[in-house]
């Protein structure tokens, strides 16, 4: 039996290590990983603070692992060694959303074939979760990036982005940094960025060339990424008539109604992707970070241990920088 430590969230703002067991063997189809590093995502951090009272949980899927063992047959693709990220999300390939080439809506997404997620020392993933990524991406915690970015490639898959030419990203975490980085960096829009925490905003504005938010300007789309009711809300409020929104935010538990009033008075068009859409994007998502994450990008990253994970959290809502990772130690008393 391999010892495992999973971290769990227990209740709010409390994660607890478990420890456990993995069996001798991996079963059929089955990939045993050890996870080197995980990014924190906003619908962990929601669980986190108390909007989904779902306890105890086992948290974290933008992650970066690698390969230990396997009991998949040479088709499946799958080496010892190999880089891995995932999805978590269960693809069933049968349902009519399936079918429609949806199958991030399939009808069977709360299927798990995995024994836990990545806030641990190693898990045994179902094959079908994964996609292997090329080793040649410099420093592998970029690769924690990839996940959330290929949401963005989902939701802006629901754009003509050629007739896009100035987005406001309104919220400079995790996500809305990201969306920054894509469509500034990689698809060359002219983005102004904005945050109630102007030291985040202006770090995003300086590392990705994106200029600071005006409210006297009409934008051709708006990004949303604030993952509060509140925020969503104030959006609402500042942006012109008729305007097109790209909400991310995950508003469970907090108080909407204001938020529908609004949309309606100002007939906004509003669209909440969900997911990543088509596995394909999580490729794409691999292949922007490749080619165009540097150095300068790393300065948007904050690294924590993984013995610090329920600091991580805490620091999350006023951290400077908009994306915190966690760094996973090989010795299980550490972590």
């Amino acid at each position: 039996m391999l010892d495992n430590i999973v971290s769990y969230l227990v209740a709010p703002h409390k994660f607890v290590n478990f420890n456990t067991l993995l069996p001798d063997e991996v079963p059929i189809n089955y990939v045993r990983v050890k996870f080197l590093f995980c990014g924190i995502c906003g619908g962990d951090y929601s669980r986190y603070l108390g909007y989904r009272k779902e306890y105890p949980l086992s948290l974290g899927h933008e992650f970066v692992a690698q390969v230990l063992e396997h009991n998949c047959s040479s088709a499946m693709g799958i080496e010892i060694g190999d880089f891995v990220v995932s999805d978590f999300n269960y693809r069933c390939l049968e349902c009519r959303y399936c079918q429609k080439g949806k199958s991030h809506l399939c009808q069977k997404n709360d299927i798990e074939l995995f024994t836990n997620r990545a806030f641990s020392l190693y898990a045994d993933i179902h094959y079908s979760y994964l996609v292997k990524i090329d080793s040649s991406i410099n420093s592998i915690y970029r690769a924690t990036a990839i996940e959330p970015l290929s949401c963005i490639i989902h939701a802006m898959n629901n754009y003509d982005l050629s007739q896009i030419n100035t987005v406001l990203i309104y919220g400079t975490g995790n996500i809305g940094m990201l969306c920054a980085f894509y469509l500034h960096s990689c698809q060359k829009k002219t983005v102004y960025v904005y945050d109630v925490i102007h030291q985040k905003c202006e770090l995003v504005g300086h590392i990705l060339g994106c200029d600071i938010a005006k409210f006297d300007i009409e934008y051709d789309l708006i990004v949303e990424a604030t993952n509060t009711a509140a925020g969503l809300l104030e959006c609402i409020m500042r942006c012109e008539y008729n305007q097109k929104i790209c909400s991310f935010s995950h508003l469970y538990g907090q108080k909407t109604e204001m938020i529908y009033t609004n949309l309606v008075k100002k007939e906004i068009n509003i669209y909440f992707p969900l997911r990543n859409g088509s596995k394909n994007n999580l490729s794409q998502a691999a292949q922007f970070i490749k080619n165009n994450w540097t150095t300068c990008e790393d300065e948007l990253l904050q690294i924590y241990e993984t013995d610090d994970l329920n600091i991580a959290f805490e620091a999350k809502g006023n951290c400077i920088k908009p994306k915190q990772i966690i760094r996973f130690k090989a010795k299980q008393e550490n972590f």
